[in-house]
């Protein structure tokens, strides 16, 4: 399987970034191809500016191999911390520029009338990690936000899972944390 993985945290020394690695070296272990993109260290520019929402495309190549690997992908793996019940702002902007009209999703229906929704993503699978500092009790913007607003919106399999009180956890719970995403990414993504 061609696996995209996004990471999306500006620390170099963040769990995310430990998490990210062993998701690719477990994702690789059983035989998929990784893209890997960190967008904080590509320098991916999230504003999605007039012209380009216009012209229903990118000029930038970045953005057009974003767009490329989403398409030509069978799955999708994004890990990013919870910054106010949201993911950080270049994540958003990622999905703006990426999950685009001709990419993700299509409108159908006639000139001058209401248009449908057609999911371009149907048949592939994503799949989220994110870390919080939210108690478990907090609420689950984050899970609806990615597997209905986003990726299920855009036909894909998906699920999100957020590892909740994160500053209290200590180095057995992240090693636990880390042994249950490796366990979630073989049932999602088995060898090949």
């Amino acid at each position: 399987m061609k696996i995209v993985e996004i990471l999306c945290n500006p620390r170099p020394g963040s769990y995310n970034l430990a998490l990210a690695a062993s998701a690719r070296e477990r994702l690789e272990s059983l035989g998929h191809e990784v893209f890997l993109h960190d967008l904080y260290k590509e320098g991916f520019d999230p504003v999605l500016e007039a012209p380009e929402l216009a012209r229903g495309f990118s000029l930038e190549g970045l953005v057009q191999v974003h767009c490329m690997e989403l398409a030509a992908a069978d799955g999708l793996l994004i890990l990013h911390p919870d910054w106010w019940g949201q993911p950080p702002a270049v994540l958003k902007g990622w999905i703006d520029r990426v999950f685009r009209q001709g990419v993700a999703y299509e409108l159908e229906g006639d000139d001058f009338s209401e248009k449908g929704w057609k999911p371009l993503l149907s048949g592939k699978k994503g799949l989220v990690f994110c870390t919080s500092d939210a108690p478990e009790d907090s609420a689950r913007t984050l899970e609806a936000l990615w597997t209905h607003s986003v990726l299920g919106r855009c036909g894909m399999e998906a699920a999100c899972h957020v590892l909740r009180g994160m500053r209290r956890t200590d180095p057995p719970a992240r090693r636990a944390w880390l042994e249950f995403m490796s366990s979630i990414l073989q049932k999602w993504f088995p060898a090949n």
